[in-house]
């Protein structure tokens, strides 16, 4: 039902992986999943069943078609039922901007169509990935290709990331004009190159890097307490950090302590995923 692969060699610096959900022959996909706010972007290739899309507490969005969910500062919850098949490529946080010609602030927290973002050419693409829909190495290969032979490294790219590797070193906790400082660059200039690179200023950036590490903080550790997270995590107190926590989450951290996935990447971005035939079964019995 869900695979991934990993990118090219090439990509991974920017690539964290390809994914794919699709339904067995005869059978249907039904389940949801809540995504929180980690700055990523996906690349969304759409060939079957429509899915619900939705901003957390808001009105879902039905979407048919192929499109760039774009780095956000929102949480939000996808549906997915029936024959999906759906292959995705999902970049690190400002791994988006080598391939996109236009300033990512134009995309923040929108799902534009893909032949928007990437031009017409992108549909010979999305056709052979089509053909190719229940062999995820085949499409792997295409994206590598597409995505190898697409990939340019714009004027100012090495000093964003390396103001974004402090960033996320540091949990999201030096003052922007620190980090000014470090790079030799006025706040100016550095907020220019956020927006452009990444779609969120250096401040937002450093927020959600923040939120991220306080919550891999209480994952991993079922004692620790919310004055512990706050504090070590650079908030001012733990009103503060709630209250940002239900921001990027929609919901309230004491349900996240301790869960946290053995084998998970240093930069996880944990999320929650709900089989609904399960709930349907649930709400089915005496």
């Amino acid at each position: 039902m869900y695979k991934l692969a990993a990118p090219h060699a090439d990509l991974r610096p920017f690539v964290e992986h390809y994914w794919a959900v699709t339904a067995a022959p005869g059978e249907a996909v039904n389940l949801s999943v809540d995504v929180y706010v980690d700055a990523r972007a996906d690349l969304v290739f759409n060939f079957g069943a429509p899915y619900l899309r939705n901003i957390i507490g808001q009105r879902p969005a039905l979407y048919a078609h192929s499109n760039l969910d774009a780095q956000r500062d929102v949480p939000i919850r996808i549906v997915q039922r029936g024959a999906v098949a759906i292959v995705g490529v999902r970049f690190h946080a400002g791994g988006l901007a080598p391939f996109v010609r236009q300033p990512l602030s134009r995309y923040t927290n929108r799902t534009p169509a893909v032949a928007e973002v990437f031009g017409d050419e992108v549909r010979a693409l999305e056709e052979g990935l089509s053909q190719r829909r229940e062999d995820l190495d085949g499409q792997k290969e295409l994206l590598d290709r597409y995505l190898v032979d697409r990939m340019r490294m714009g004027s100012g790219y090495a000093a964003f990331a390396a103001a974004k590797a402090v960033i996320e070193e540091d949990g999201g906790r030096k003052p922007v004009e620190a980090l000014c400082r470090e790079a030799g660059v006025s706040p100016r200039n550095l907020g220019r190159m956020f927006q452009g690179m990444l779609g969120f200023s250096p401040k937002g950036f450093a927020r959600i890097i923040r939120f991220q590490r306080a919550l891999r903080m209480l994952m991993g550790d079922a004692s620790t307490t919310l004055a512990e997270v706050s504090a070590d995590c650079g908030y001012f107190d733990q009103s503060h950090f709630v209250k940002d926590f239900r921001r990027f989450t929609g919901g309230v951290p004491r349900g996240y302590k301790g869960y946290y996935p053995p084998a998970a990447p240093r930069d996880f971005a944990p999320n929650v995923v709900r089989f609904l035939q399960d709930e349907d079964e649930d709400r089915a019995r005496p």
